[in-house]
């Protein structure tokens, strides 16, 4: 009995030992991203440097070709920057998926245009199915400056994968949508083990778009 018993204690411990390890490495992980871009935020609008480009992140449009609440906040930035000549062009990247007609590029695009935005300062990128390779297609199209327009929690991850993909980014911080306390503590946690998994995927193979 005795020897089952010291088996089950030892795989408590391993197991305690590999969690802990695990919650390290994260808290790790988000301060080193934390603190290599909090100087890259701007305060708003008004406060952001001239780039000849901002960046816009997707995020998920509606069937019937509407921008969620995040996405229409981000665009709504971008359009900010670009009427007050901060920004010459806006490259919108996300989710394009040909068989379902479903194209977050091409409705962000739509939205700006109905707001008077040419549709020649617009760069659709359809290859932002994640944020790594959003910059790693800006980067490949010539992006070296950006603005990126994105909510303030995601931000920090959004600009370290910038600064790797070899662009000089600045943050330009898009409201947030109202929501319970469930969805509040699901994207903050989901952000966080994003930061950490971001910091290994970068020292691991850098930014790209695979």
């Amino acid at each position: 009995m005795a020897e089952p018993a010291l088996r089950r204690r030892r795989w408590w411990r391993a197991f305690i030992g590999a969690g802990l390890l695990g919650l390290i490495l994260v808290g790790a992980g988000n301060v080193w991203v934390l603190h290599a871009t909090a100087a890259d935020v701007a305060s708003d609008v008004g406060a952001a440097p001239d780039r000849p480009v901002a960046i816009v992140l997707g995020n998920r449009v509606f069937p019937d070709g509407s921008l969620s609440g995040e996405l229409a906040m981000r665009v709504r930035v971008a359009l900010e920057l670009y009427r007050a000549g901060k920004v010459r062009r806006i490259f919108l990247s996300g989710a394009w998926r040909e068989a379902e007609g479903y194209d977050e590029p091409s409705a962000m695009a739509a939205w700006l245009e109905r707001r008077g935005v040419p549709r020649a300062a617009l760069i659709l990128d359809r290859g932002g199915y994640r944020t790594a390779a959003t910059m790693a297609d800006a980067a490949a199209r010539g992006i070296r400056e950006a603005l990126v327009c994105t909510q303030r929690y995601h931000l920090p991850r959004a600009l370290y994968l910038a600064r790797h993909a070899g662009i000089a980014a600045r943050g330009v911080a898009a409201g947030v949508s109202p929501g319970t306390l469930f969805d509040c503590l699901h994207s903050f946690v989901r952000e966080t083990l994003a930061r950490a998994e971001t910091v290994g995927e970068v020292a691991v193979r850098g930014v790209s778009a695979n």
